[in-house]
């Protein structure tokens, strides 16, 4: 829900029409872990996450290609389907404070500007000025929840209710989604 909540704040402060849902097929961040579900089941739950509400679509585009899913391929690939959008990559200021040890910045930065909500603990600090040029920093809520807490709750056989949408956890129950798996 934080991440609804955010995606939806920062499309209304940020004015944009669409946010897209990208579900990795293999994050570059948790290659080899055993105990990432798998990506038809992060599309399944993605898709259940944003039913409902208009502004908001899944793109199953990293999925479909497979192999380790970078954010620069994405965006490509995005470009070539929709040459004339004005494409924004919305992330925490967390994610931004890495920015520059991702593949290929520099051409991230060419194809989307960057909207950026803040967490808490975020600095500027170190993030080059090239990419703060290209930064529209928008207010969200200050949601104190992580998936890798969600998780570790499914896994303890605790509760999520109110954390996460209800479509969402009866499909991880159904398919017998993070039990027993750890904080992965």
């Amino acid at each position: 829900m934080g991440h609804l909540a955010v995606a939806e704040a920062a499309a209304e402060a940020a004015g944009l029409d669409r946010v897209l849902w990208v579900p990795a097929a293999t994050s570059p961040f948790k290659q080899g872990d055993p105990a990432v579900v798998p990506a038809e089941h992060r599309l399944a739950m993605t898709r259940l996450a944003v039913e409902g509400n208009g502004r908001f679509g899944v793109y199953d585009g990293e999925i479909r290609r497979g192999g380790v899913s970078y954010t620069v391929d994405t965006l490509r690939a995005l470009r070539a389907e929709h040459p004339e959008a004005d494409l924004a990559l919305l992330l925490g200021g967390d994610s931004l404070a890495g920015f520059a040890g991702w593949r290929e910045p520099a051409a991230i930065l060419e194809l989307a500007r960057l909207v950026v909500y803040r967490r808490p603990g975020y600095t500027e600090a170190g993030v080059p000025p090239e990419v703060l040029a290209r930064v529209r920093f928008v207010d969200a809520p200050l949601l104190d929840l992580s998936g890798t807490a969600i998780r570790a709750r499914l896994a303890a056989g605790r509760t999520v209710r109110y954390l996460v949408p209800d479509a969402v956890i009866a499909y991880a129950e159904a398919h017998g989604l993070y039990r027993g798996k750890g904080e992965g």
